[in-house]
């Protein structure tokens, strides 16, 4: 059998006097022509960065090393420039600047965290797991975080769980970047675990935000992160503090409230409303403003309410940190939630450097065009739709971005 070597083509094995004779090689020999060389690149390459005069053929060097030794050579002549150029002594003190600012927002931020917080009703022991639907049937997304915002009329002497006049759910979309509001109307007619089938609302007066959260959770399929409960004291104080917001009154907006003040004032005392593009309003007139319904409808509540909120956003912005501080320690007292200090004032703080360059929209649960009025014997007036059709809806809109335009607006 001749001897052949096994690769793709056989061939025969080379004669003697093929082999080279590399007798005269060593290891430290072949490393001290290969240092020279290296040096003799070395020069070349920084008499060129220079632009000095440096004679030498180099064309049988690596053309790799060149231009390491090049790059090098430009690096440390662009060093040696920078050293030799006067330090200026006077400037706009830029730098300085920014590094008081950013410790001026951490010792806020620790403030927030400690003292201001200290004044919230942190209670993390009211939401608890859902023992009324499997958490694997409900959706959810490390991006996305769902709090749901509860207002509540806490009045003096009433004691118990209070029906919640608002049900709004925040998500904030860290994948697409958006805030999204979401409207649940207080009359939707669902079932509320272990009470049956009633408004919506009324699950807050039977088990508080426990069942609140439940009964979202039990008929949309959506996970609920966390809660913020929110006393309508909190609203009038936090409006009070920044020295009242401007809202768009209709003519028939003030003559229904002028005519019904009695039912909505705080105090006791008559108040009357003006019509207009930008009606000046303290507290009491928002609150007020903010919770009327029977004039129009549910729809039109949320809107007023979206109104006033866009109104303080807008008042904030222009405010002084001081009265934002103020504003702070006057409402923190009015708000219940199951957030910790450092979460709240991750929060916080977010909605100042990252939420608001996200974009805004908001819609209602049930879609206005899925629900028909309907007379329900002891349960009076509800909205009828159907659950799981709008479950769909609830979840392409928060999950998947994916919406009906005519139903969803941008901004507050």
């Amino acid at each position: 059998m001749p001897d052949v070597y096994f690769n793709k083509s056989p061939k025969k094995r080379p004669s003697n006097n093929d082999y080279e004779d590399i007798s005269s090689f060593s290891s430290k020999e072949a490393k001290r022509k290969s240092d020279v060389e290296f040096r003799k690149t070395r020069a070349r390459a920084e008499a060129e960065a220079l632009n000095d005069v440096y004679y030498d053929d180099y064309s049988q060097y690596d053309e790799r090393d060149l231009k390491k030794a090049r790059k090098k050579a430009k690096k440390q002549a662009k060093k040696e420039q920078k050293a030799d150029r006067p330090r200026r002594r006077s400037g706009c003190g830029c730098g300085s600047a920014v590094i008081s600012l950013f410790l001026i927002f951490v010792i806020l931020y620790l403030a927030m965290s400690t003292v201001f917080l200290a004044r919230m009703d942190y209670e993390p022991g009211q939401h608890k797991r859902n023992t009324y639907i499997s958490s694997i049937s409900l959706r959810k997304s490390p991006l996305i975080s769902n709090i749901l915002l509860l207002g509540v009329d806490n009045r003096e002497g009433e004691s118990g769980f209070q029906r919640a006049d608002t049900m709004m759910l925040i998500s904030i979309d860290h994948l697409h970047q958006k805030i999204k509001f979401t409207s649940f109307l207080r009359d939707s007619y669902v079932e509320i675990p272990g009470h049956g089938m009633m408004k919506l609302n009324a699950a807050s007066s039977l088990g508080g935000i426990q069942l609140t959260i439940d009964t979202i959770e039990y008929n949309y399929k959506i996970k609920i992160n966390k809660y913020m409960e929110v006393d309508f004291k909190a609203f009038t104080a936090i409006i009070d503090a920044l020295g009242g917001v401007d809202v768009p009154v209709t003519a028939k907006e003030a003559a229904y409230l002028n005519n019904t003040w009695y039912k909505w004032s705080l105090t006791g005392n008559r108040i009357y409303f003006e019509s207009g593009d930008a009606v000046h309003m303290d507290g009491e007139h928002a609150l007020m403003f903010s919770r009327i319904r029977k004039l129009d409808s549910d729809i039109q509540r949320t809107r007023r309410q979206r109104l006033v909120v866009n109104a303080i956003r807008q008042k904030a912005a222009d405010a002084k940190p001081s009265d934002l501080a103020k504003a702070a320690w006057d409402v923190l007292p009015y708000l219940r939630t199951d957030m910790g200090g450092f979460k709240t004032s991750n929060l916080a703080i977010g909605s100042i450097l990252l939420y608001r360059h996200y974009d805004i929209l908001q819609t209602t649960a049930p879609r206005t065009d899925t629900y028909t009025n309907r007379s329900i014997p002891n349960v009076g007036a509800v909205l009828y739709f159907d659950v799981d059709q709008n479950a769909t809806i609830l979840k392409n809109y928060i999950y998947r971005d994916e919406y009906d335009e005519n139903f969803v607006s941008t901004g507050l």
